[in-house]
């Protein structure tokens, strides 16, 4: 496919790699000899073709490795190996594939992922691309056996430090991961999953109460607020407040939600704007100064209020305090439109800056916290 110009190139997901990886090894199994390309069926119908590298063989097996291309996106998993011991299983039943550990790939601690506990940090999508590639290649050879594969990612426990996977109860590696096969640059669908897997592992782990804010330093300020609150229990959204507050909703299992959000970003919230980023919504003066003569200020606070470049100098205007009517008001706004995402259940949210402290409002008013 000719790509168009400006258009961002598509790469391929850990998954893919490790199913083309399998595949490659085992040719070179029962061929002698590693395929210079190997193709494989992508999860949408489409097909992909790899090139494997260093490839070896002896009596117990044979391992191949396909180098990780992501394409455009800024995925932390780009340029690294993704490599596959196999070895046939004669006493295993036709089709078994037996998936084990190798370096650089996380085990599963915690429930939720559809993996069992305790086992190698392979999506289900990836393993049943991986049963599909190797079970044709078996019939080809009208071999009647199961196969053992051992994935493993040189370098992945490091990676995986700058990912989310201790969130989700994956330790010492990095996920095999991915629903399409593709990785899409920037992809929304791949972002808002995250999340959605984030949320399916507090529940699982028994979570009742969560607690939304958009990444590690709201988190931060949140957790002191809720310190018998597990790990799995905070959800960042990122931007997409809206979709992380219907996903929550559609899982059903929670009773109590608080959601945390900057001042900034409130201001853009209390508009009923659910997704926060600054490439979708900026700032509005109007809004900051209807808001603040609406609440009572003078005159000369309106009109300061109005010539703000940035929303974080508010506080330079009105106090940060919810005895101020302005932040009451800006607080329970942003509530109610939360409300309407997250119908029933107890529903907090706080008004957060990073100096000057945190304002909860719940069903009994605000305090400051």
């Amino acid at each position: 496919m000719t790509r168009q110009k400006g258009e961002l190139r598509q790469g391929y997901t850990t998954g893919s790699c490790a199913t083309a990886a399998a595949r490659a090894a085992l040719h070179l199994l029962l061929d002698g000899e590693m395929p210079e390309r190997v193709s494989i069926t992508l999860p949408d119908g489409g097909s992909a073709e790899f090139s494997p590298e260093a490839g070896r063989c002896d009596a117990a097996g044979a391992s191949c490795c396909v180098r990780k291309d992501a394409g455009d996106d800024p995925d932390v998993t780009n340029g690294l190996l993704v490599c596959c011991r196999v070895a046939l299983l004669d006493d295993a039943p036709q089709g078994y594939v037996e998936f084990c550990k190798g370096e650089g790939v996380g085990v599963v601690t915690l429930p939720g992922l559809g993996i069992d506990v305790g086992g190698p940090a392979i999506n289900p999508v990836p393993r049943s691309m991986i049963r599909e590639a190797l079970g044709d290649l078996l019939d080809r050879y009208g071999l009647r056996c199961g196969v053992e594969v051992t994935v493993s990612v040189p370098g992945g426990e490091e990676v995986a430090r700058k990912t989310l996977n201790a969130r989700v109860g994956v330790y010492g590696g990095i996920s095999i991961i991915g629903t399409s096969g593709r990785v899409i640059p920037y992809s929304e669908e791949a972002y808002l999953e995250s999340i959605a897997r984030t949320i399916r592992v507090a529940r699982h782990n028994g979570s009742t109460h969560l607690v939304a804010c958009a990444g590690a330093r709201s988190e931060k300020l949140l957790r002191r607020m809720y310190p018998d609150l597990p790990e799995t229990a905070f959800i960042h959204y990122g931007n997409r407040v809206g979709s992380t507050l219907d996903m929550i909703r559609h899982d059903g299992g929670f009773r109590h939600l608080t959601v945390g959000v900057m001042l900034a970003k409130a201001t853009k919230l209390a508009q009923g704007e659910l997704d926060l980023s600054s490439r979708t919504v900026g700032l509005n003066p109007q809004f900051i100064e209807h808001l603040v003569r609406k609440t009572g200020y003078a005159e000369d606070v309106a009109l300061k209020a109005k010539a703000l470049e940035l929303v974080r100098s508010l506080v330079d205007i009105v106090p940060f305090s919810s005895s101020e009517p302005l932040y009451r008001a800006l607080a329970e706004s942003c509530r109610r439109v939360c409300r309407n995402r997250f119908p029933s259940g107890g529903l907090e949210f706080v008004l957060m800056t990073m100096q000057d402290g945190c304002i909860l409002c719940d069903e009994h008013g605000c305090r400051d916290v």
